[in-house]
């Protein structure tokens, strides 16, 4: 008689199982992972322009405290050279849905392409270049089936961020003065994504062109680059107003969803994307892998320079990157700069400088000029604060990234402590963030001062500094992150950057409760040069991140490499 353990399933009644898993082809696979990742992006995204869109709309009526200044400010807003190469032409400026849609498809214009042609290229070039789409083709799928469904995630990606805008755009009808229907509220949200989704598509394309993620991404970057100017150009040269029709964010310009909406500006943006999409699939099929149609060099001459010691190598491998966030600081102040008189005078009869410097009416002109001006250096000042801290969050997540990807056990195998590698990295962002605080307060003096608005290079370099102390305490709290929760650093020091800024939106339309924003780095923050720098505030910022970083880097020397 057989024993219970020799009975087959067949027997007992239960069907057999072969104990593996069910089949699932690579491609579904693939655009899973690629759409998780890209979803939360898009929800981030999402969001945060969706919030920027409320922001706009409950802000307009502050603009001025009766419509006729309200439209005489935004008459010169709109006549401004630097706003339109920024934004756009603005058209029907003066009404609160004209206002929010150049305002927000400007923002969308420039922020969106960015960061969706930098995940294109991650994907597709990033994942081969490492070795890691090698596994997926291993399966039984094709190069173009796979490309197919990686394309499909990023594309799944943008619709949180659609949704977001569509809804809170639906829902703030009531500060933009007009209704908004369902069918406009998706065609504003269809505009704000469209950017994003043609440079995504772009970034697609460049991926097979470039041997590398970073020059894919340069190439990505060059063509949005070369798109925006010719837009700008159209924009400010009447003559020249034809190129704003030959370029992809002209096209995004043209739509005007929440006035007049010209859907049929729609067929040449989904032309592009579906082109892009064709092209990146075609070339798949075409292509061996790990080739490109621009073949990189096989030999070089060895380049030994800076590979001295951790901090020389660490400013070997960030001088461009360095280099991008301190152009964008640059760029950022010449453009801001040189509006500051007009904004002053935009500011000296708004009900905002109102509130933020009392009672003005007695004030003579060019002081009253002077203070709008510094009013409006105080918001921008405020800006380049978030831009230093996700700079901040940029350069300290790469001290994971280095763990993680096993870069810096070629180090510490050497004669080099992990205290003398985290103290330089550390020092190098720091150095970074005073630099970039500094000069971007001298640059923006000098496309200032030609303009006669009464700032001087010195409250202009003390608000620099002032708008440094925050992203000096978030790189203190990344170490002390990578310390203690090294998987969590990147993504909570992202949060935070995202808090501040969204509380930082917030509080300046509605209510919001002190407690909840005493949780935001900018909340303490003097609204330099408008007020005095506080610098007990600043040197509180300061002491936060010498002893975060203190208690961060104790716990790094002593935890395992890439544990926790």
């Amino acid at each position: 008689m057989a024993s219970p353990a020799m009975t087959s399933p067949a027997v007992a009644g239960r069907p057999p199982t072969s104990g593996l898993s069910v089949y699932r082809p690579p491609e579904r696979t693939v655009a899973r992972f690629v759409g998780v990742r890209a979803a939360r992006l898009g929800a981030v995204a999402g969001v945060g322009m969706g919030i920027y869109v409320f922001a706009t709309a409950a802000g307009y009526r502050l603009i001025a405290p009766n419509p006729a200044q309200r439209a005489q400010v935004l008459n010169n807003l709109a006549a401004s050279t630097g706003l339109k190469v920024l934004l756009g032409q603005a058209t029907r400026i003066t009404s609160a849905a004209g206002f929010v849609d150049w305002r927000v498809v400007g923002v969308a214009a420039i922020v969106g392409p960015v960061c969706w042609l930098i995940v294109a290229t991650r994907t597709l070039r990033g994942e081969e270049a490492s070795g890691r789409w090698e596994l997926v083709l291993a399966g039984r799928t094709t190069p173009r089936r796979a490309t197919a469904a990686a394309l499909a995630g990023l594309g799944a990606g943008l619709l949180p961020m659609f949704v977001a805008v569509a809804l809170i755009t639906r829902l703030s009808d009531t500060s933009l003065g007009a209704r908004v229907g369902a069918g406009q509220a998706l065609m504003f949200s269809l505009a704000v994504v469209a950017p994003a989704a043609e440079f995504l598509a772009i970034g697609a394309v460049a991926s097979p062109v470039m041997p590398t993620k970073a020059r894919a991404a340069a190439l990505a970057a060059g063509a949005f680059g070369a798109a925006f100017l010719v837009r700008a150009a159209g924009d400010t040269a009447v003559s020249a107003h034809f190129l704003v029709y030959a370029s992809p964010l002209g096209w995004v310009e043209q739509l005007h969803t929440l006035g007049r909406p010209q859907i049929v500006w729609l067929l040449p943006i989904g032309g592009l994307v579906v082109g892009c999409i064709w092209t990146t699939l075609f070339v798949a099929g075409q292509r061996d892998l790990g080739s490109s149609l621009l073949a990189d060099t096989d030999a070089a001459e060895p380049r030994t320079a800076l590979l001295g010691s951790p901090i020389a190598i660490a400013v070997r491998l960030s001088w461009q990157a360095t280099t991008r966030w301190l152009a964008v600081v640059i760029v950022a102040g010449v453009l801001y700069g040189a509006l500051a008189r007009s904004a002053g005078q935009a500011f000296a009869t708004s009900s905002t400088l109102q509130h933020l410097s009392g009672d003005l009416t007695h004030a003579i002109e060019p002081d009253l000029v002077s203070t709008g001006a510094r009013a409006y250096a105080g918001i921008i000042f405020l800006l380049l604060a978030t831009l230093l801290m996700a700079y901040a969050a940029s350069a300290v997540g790469t001290l994971r990234e280095d763990e993680a990807e096993g870069y810096l056990d070629n180090l510490v195998v050497r004669a080099v402590s992990r205290q003398r590698w985290l103290a330089g990295r550390v020092a190098l962002t720091l150095a970074v963030i005073i630099v970039a605080a500094v000069l971007g307060g001298i640059v923006f003096w000098v496309a200032a001062a030609p303009e006669h608005a009464g700032l001087g290079i010195g409250q202009l370099a003390q608000a620099g500094l002032n708008s440094a102390s925050p992203a000096v305490a978030l790189a203190g709290l990344g170490v002390l992150l990578l310390g203690f929760a090294p998987r969590l650093m990147t993504v909570a020091c992202w949060v935070l950057v995202a808090w501040a800024f969204m509380l930082d939106l917030l509080g300046a339309v509605i209510p919001v409760n002190h407690w909840l924003m005493d949780t935001s780095l900018l909340q303490h923050l003097a609204p330099a040069p408008a007020a005095s720098p506080d610098w007990r505030v600043c040197l509180t910022y300061l002491a936060i991140g010498a002893a975060a970083a203190v208690a961060g880097g104790w716990r790094f020397t002593r935890r395992d490499l890439r544990g926790l």
